[in-house]
């Protein structure tokens, strides 16, 4: 279909949508609700001075909760809602005995017990509707990647096609109706303002009482903007259970899992010449990384064609969603940087001493005069990145990024140009090389690896033939710390298990 036919496409999209409104299937689920009124309970009455205490319970039973609500195939389809259901149920062995309410401990902990039992009838009641529409005229909307690859592993069997907000751009025009799982607040306000059907509706438990319809943020700036209305039906039981909360009390309650970062624990200092700045990742399945202030780290973009999925991103870009290829267990510099003088051969001995003359000489300078001054002095000789200037002195950073500031950075450190500057260079272009062949190897295993499991799991493991690089892992960043902290410069891009990550998407 042509550009042309696309835009006619979408205004006759927004016509229809502007006109009809959108549908909410609000319907009851009466174990997710005990659910969520015995969290919503813990949320208000545990006070802040004992929340540390029960903080593990409430993010996986609020992990349980998200799944159910986001992810409602049956559980045999759903091992992350059975993997969150017993979290629950191993946090509330552990705490009872040391809380004074363990009746709120059973509370949860029973609850969860029953929404690993009973499948969830908002999944029935999307399938019904699939199946009544027909699969090739609709597309089931899932809010998260992971949350796409749960409800596929269920409905492809059916013949249904399950898509994120951003593949909606390449619908077939023959599709009308779009199924949205989850309240539309989950979802990009384009959903329903630029939409890509005719027909949308949202599938949602009726115990989430938000049933609101997301708006551009420019309408309330506009004149006359545009709303969009909604019709909510109400199926099934949709009783609510007591839940023992006020209905003006505030509580603090995300629903969507957060990570725990705390507080900067680094002291307020420049880093060592051996440390650096860093920012924690948390990391699909279970890992984490410290990712320095390199300029650009190696990614995967598992939307791109077959051939052009391996990349690298800039480290100022890494944000969730982004996938990372890593070494299992060491970085990949280090290995670069010994196939990068593999590949000079026999001036591999003299390519190594004129870098590590250079690279002390710089270190020596920092360790006089401090790090500010010398960044200081870089910028006045108009060295590009002077903020970098920790990095080069590591040893498998070969230069930097631009030739003329490793010429000018040679003269400020009073180093003859040759044949230091011709060295690094070289080397630099056999780094460049080896990498050029490890991407094209990275392609050829992303292309036969599973990158559904990818979606669904967060982390695959890629197999090369390659010497130092056969364990390979693809991690999706899931949350990235707003704040650094000072760590050994070795620790850096080295993945990790952390907890951190457990319950997030």
């Amino acid at each position: 279909m042509s550009r042309i036919h696309d835009v006619v496409h979408r205004y006759d999209a927004c016509r229809a949508v502007l006109k009809h409104g959108v549908d909410i299937f609000a319907v009851g689920d009466p174990a997710g609700a005990r659910l969520n009124a015995a969290v919503r309970r813990a949320l208000y009455q545990v006070d802040e001075d004992n929340r540390d205490v029960w903080e593990d319970l409430i993010r996986a039973a609020s992990a349980a909760r998200w799944r159910r609500m986001t992810q409602p195939q049956p559980n045999a389809y759903s091992p992350a809602l059975s993997e969150a259901v017993t979290g629950v149920l191993r946090r509330a062995k552990l705490l009872r005995g040391f809380v004074g309410d363990d009746s709120l401990v059973d509370e949860i902990a029973d609850a969860a017990a029953a929404v690993g039992d009973t499948d969830s009838p908002v999944g029935a009641e999307l399938l019904r509707s699939v199946k009544e529409v027909g699969t090739e005229a609709c597309v089931v909307i899932a809010n998260t990647g992971s949350a796409r690859a749960g409800v596929y592993g269920w409905l492809e069997q059916f013949g249904a096609r399950v898509v994120v907000p951003s593949d909606l751009d390449d619908l077939p025009a023959d599709v009308e109706q779009s199924y949205a799982i989850g309240p539309p607040a989950f979802f990009p306000a384009s959903l329903v303002t630029a939409p890509a059907t005719e027909a949308i509706t949202f599938f949602m438990p009726a115990w989430f009482g938000n049933r609101s319809i997301p708006t551009s943020i420019l309408a309330p700036h506009s004149e006359g903007g545009v709303a969009i209305s909604a019709k909510v039906f109400f199926i099934g039981d949709v009783a609510e259970p007591a839940a023992g909360v006020p209905e003006a009390a505030e509580i603090e309650d995300t629903f969507y899992p957060q990570p725990v970062w705390g507080t900067r624990k680094s002291d307020d200092r420049e880093p060592e010449s051996d440390e650096v700045e860093a920012w924690k990742i948390l990391l699909g399945g279970g890992l984490a990384l410290w990712l320095d202030d390199g300029e650009r780290i190696r990614s995967l973009d598992p939307r791109q064609p077959e051939g052009d999925r391996v990349g690298y991103e800039a480290v100022e870009d890494v944000q969730p969603g982004t996938y990372l290829v890593l070494r299992d267990g060491a970085t990949e510099h280090a290995a670069m940087y010994d196939a990068a003088l593999a590949a000079v051969g026999q001036r591999a001995a003299s390519i190594t001493a004129t870098q590590e003359r250079w690279k002390q000489a710089l270190a020596d300078r920092l360790a006089r005069d401090g790090a500010k001054r010398v960044i200081d002095e870089l910028k006045a000789r108009n060295i590009f990145s002077p903020g970098r200037v920790r990095a080069w002195t590591g040893p498998t950073l070969i230069c930097p990024r631009h030739e003329e500031s490793l010429a000018a950075l040679l003269e400020w450190l009073g180093i003859p140009l040759q044949p230091t500057y011709g060295n690094a260079v070289s080397l630099r272009r056999a780094l460049y090389r080896a990498s050029a062949e490890l991407r094209q190897e990275l392609e050829a295993a992303v292309g036969q690896a599973d990158l559904h499991a990818l979606q669904r799991d967060g982390l695959i493991h890629l197999e090369l033939q390659r010497e130092g690089f056969r364990g390979m892992i693809v991690a999706r960043v899931l949350a990235r710390a707003p704040f650094t902290e000072i760590v050994p410069r070795g620790q850096t891009r080295l993945p990790f298990p952390d907890g951190g990550a457990q319950w997030l998407e």
